[in-house]
This record gives C-alpha cells, structure tokens and sequence, in this order.
C-alpha cells in the first residue's frame, strides 16, 4: 500500500484553504436550504392560492343560489366573481337522482354525503385540469329550487397554476438575494481573517531567526489572540531552548579548557621524560585528567538532556521509592566501606509509589548519596529515610555526620559548577547538586537543605508527589 510522503503531506497541509473550505461548505448548505426553502414556498403557495380560489367558488355557488338568469349571462357572472375567463369557468345544475337539470353534462364532481353541503374536488374535463365545487342544496332552500338539487361549479386550475409559480418564483428571488448578501458577508469575512493573520505572518517573517521576542497583542482582536499568545508561549519556549544550548556550549568550553590544557601539559611533559617510573607518573595523571573530562561531559550532557526534559515526565512509570533508594544505597556501599561510615537506609514501613523516570531518579539519589558520603568524615554516620509527611506528597531525607553547608550559601549550591571549596573531599565538578535539582524540578518535586536540632548532622530533604493508584506501569522493586 502506497503511504503518502513527507513533501506530498505538506503540499497536502499547505494546499488546504481555509477560504476554499468556507465556500465549499457554505455553497453546499446555500443550495441544500435553497432546494428545502423551494419545497417548503410551493407547499405554502399552492395552500395559499388554492384557499384564496376555493373561497371565490363558495362565492360563485351562493351566486347561483341567489340568482336566476340565462346560463350565458351566469357564466359571464361567475367569471366576474372568480376573475377568470369566461371559457375557463363551467357549471351544472344536477337534481337528486343525477340528472342534469342545467349547464354542462359531463362535470368531474363529487357528490356530497347527506351530511355534507359543499365538495370540492380535482379532475380533468375534456382533457383540462378543473377544480369542481359541488353544493348540495335542499328543497325550499332559495329561489332557483323547488326540489333537492347540486350546484356545480368548475374552474380551470391555470389562474390557480400561474398564481402558485408567481408566489414560489417571488419567494425564491427574495431568498436568492438573501444568499447572494450571505456570500458577499461571508467574502468579507474571510478577508478580514486574511488580513488578521497577515500581519502576525507578516511580522514573523521579516525577523531574524535569533530573534524570539513576543509578538504584539495590543492590535489583535479578541478571537485570534489565543493563537498569538499560543505562539508567544512557543517562543519563548524555543528562547528558552537557544539559551540552554549557548550557555551549555559555553559551559563545556569553559570547563573542558581546564582539563585539556592539563592533559595537554602532561603529554608533553610524558615525551620529555625518560625515566619509566616518572613516565608511568605521568601517563596516571593523563588517565585520571581524562576520566575528569569524561566525567564532566557525561554530567553536561546529562544535565542537558534532563534540562530538555521538563515538563514533559507524564510518560514515566509508577517506582517504588524505598525500593530504588535501597537499591541506589547498595551501590554506593563501597565508599562507604573505604571510609569505614555507618551507611544505614530506614524505612517507615510505607510503600509508596511515584511517577517517573527511573534513571533519572536513580541519578538524584545517587548524587545526593554521594555528595554525603564524600563530605562525611572518616567513620562517620550517613542515614536515608523515607516517610509521606503530609497527603500526597513522599519525603526523602539523607543525614550525614558532616559539616553540612553554610546557611549563607545555600541558595546557590544548586547553580552549575559551584564548588563547595570549604569542605573537605575532592574536587569535583560542581555539576551534582544542579542534576539533583533539575531532575527533582522535572518530577515536580522540590530540595531542600538544613541542619539537624542538637547537632543531629546536615540534612537534605526530597520532595516528590505521590503517584496516583490509577495510573499504569508496572512498579520498580515488585
């Protein structure tokens, strides 16, 4: 089966119009209610113009009724009374038992039942469509009866005809009118949206690529501001974006500057020297400038791609928090072990779920875990608590025995590449804390730093929402 391609979707996507849709729509519509409207005006037409000309031959039978004159003289009487011709109008005079009495012989009438004076019917005489209204009229009644008799009357249908196709052919000029002013309404309508669009379009086109500045609102009507503040908000988004990426490119040949020259220097300093144990020095100091190098642009990237993540963690999966804090802790017992410090996980006995990114969070336990561990002395304490302190919401707390952080800087251990140089522990790359926060940011979580009542130790705090029961995935640690 042949799947569209990308360029054929885009002509697709471009040719669409939305003027061309409107009419298509619109003149659909337009001839369906034209067709419906012109049904509707001949029903209403031909009651109209049928009532009006059965009224005029109720009119001519009373005539009949009332007066006693020669049939030529009637029939130039009746024609007055229904304002037709003379040749268009016929009538009889028809006893009981069926008899012609007067007038014509052969009238297509419908005898009315005893208990009904006045029937109108439709047929045909000598080949001509008639309307025929018979009356029945009993004996003493009026002055042209002695006996039980019907009065017949019969006109042509081509006044009543002619009168339907006047009223339908007016109704339909007026209605024609009607959507000929819609369509121009609607043709004005659509250039004003053009013209609406145009200018944002406009004014977009003209930038510079760089240039994500909102646009104006201050000219757009209401109904088409949703959609300026809806690309205001992507711009500034992709703002947001380009200032990650420049400030990522500028952090990484900043902090790659220093290692690389290092690493450059004992290269050079590895071809001068000829004493294998200094050179076997030498080549150490490369290994462990490069793993630092390679350290620092792992953790870049990470932070990257976290950064690039936000808002957008609702894919994630339900995770058992005791169960990856366990797990996290297991892992980093080997320093522990090296610095002989009493690593200890205590659990509330809740098991509670979040929703997320594995890795990720991962990735913050274990740089909090580790940031505790190097900055705890030798035989120190390092405790990891987990608890719900409060509806909704799983505290994580890690305690160490360390000097912890000034109050004066807390606000900023969290921003890249600060370096906490007043404790104790290697250097590191000052990148940790910053992914800690940005992936507890990304969780719709929050840090937070402090000191302990009674010289307890530093502590840092986790915050991070419960996952709901409803939703899916399937559990770390089940």
């Amino acid at each position: 089966m042949h799947s569209p391609s990308r360029d054929e979707a885009t002509r697709g996507a471009t040719g669409r119009s939305l003027a061309g849709r409107i009419a298509l729509i619109g003149l659909s519509a337009l001839v369906a209610l034209f067709v419906f409207d012109a049904v509707v005006a001949y029903r209403d037409a031909r009651e109209t113009v049928y009532a009006a000309h059965d009224r005029g031959l109720r009119a001519a039978l009373g005539l009949m009724r009332s007066t006693a004159i020669e049939p030529r003289a009637l029939l130039q009487l009746l024609a007055e009374t229904l304002e037709t011709q003379v040749d268009e109008v016929r009538f009889a005079v028809v006893d009981a038992q069926g008899a012609t009495l007067a007038g014509e012989r052969d009238l297509p009438y419908a005898r009315p039942d005893p208990g009904e004076r006045l029937r109108f019917a439709n047929g045909h005489h000598r080949g001509n469509p008639v309307r025929v209204a018979a009356l029945r009229v009993e004996p003493g009644a009026d002055a042209t009866t002695e006996a039980a008799a019907i009065l017949v009357v019969a006109e042509s249908t081509r006044v009543r005809v002619e009168g339907v196709h006047r009223l339908v052919a007016l109704e339909l000029r007026r209605h024609l009118a009607t959507a000929v002013v819609g369509i121009l309404l609607g043709w004005l309508w659509v250039r004003a949206v053009r013209r609406e669009v145009r200018a944002p379009t406009a004014a977009l086109a003209e930038r510079d690529a760089e240039d994500m500045s909102p646009l104006a609102t201050d000219e757009v009507s209401r109904e088409f501001r949703p959609l300026v503040e809806a690309i205001n908000g992507h711009l500034g988004r992709l703002a947001g974006l380009l200032e990650a990426s420049r400030r990522f490119a500028a952090d990484v040949a900043h902090q790659l500057r220093t290692p690389l020259t290092l690493l450059g220097a004992q290269a050079q300093y590895a071809l001068r020297e000829g004493d294998p144990a200094k050179l076997r020095v030498a080549i150490e100091g490369i290994a462990g400038a490069s793993r630092g190098a390679q350290r620092l642009c792992n953790q870049m990237l990470t932070l990257s791609r976290i950064e690039a993540a936000r808002g957008a963690i609702g894919e994630g999966v339900r995770i058992d928090v005791g169960a990856l804090l366990r797990e996290t802790a297991l892992d980093l017992s080997v320093l522990a072990i090296e610095k002989r410090i009493d690593l200890a996980y205590e659990d509330a006995g809740d098991i509670v779920h979040v929703l997320g990114n594995e890795i990720m969070l991962h990735e913050l336990f274990s740089n909090l875990i580790d940031n505790a561990l190097r900055y705890t002395p030798r035989e120190g304490r390092v405790r990891i608590g987990c608890g719900i302190s409060e509806p909704g919401v799983v505290e994580i707390a890690i305690v160490d025995s360390g000097a912890g952080v000034p109050a004066e800087i807390r606000d900023t251990v969290f921003q890249r590449f600060h370096r906490r140089l007043d404790r104790q522990a290697g250097g590191g790359s000052g990148l940790g804390l910053a992914i800690a926060h940005q992936i507890a940011l990304v969780h719709r979580g929050s840090i937070t730093l402090g000191d302990l009542p009674d010289d307890g130790g530093f502590v840092v705090r986790v915050r991070l929402p419960i996952a709901d029961e409803a939703v899916s995935g399937v559990p770390k640690g089940s």
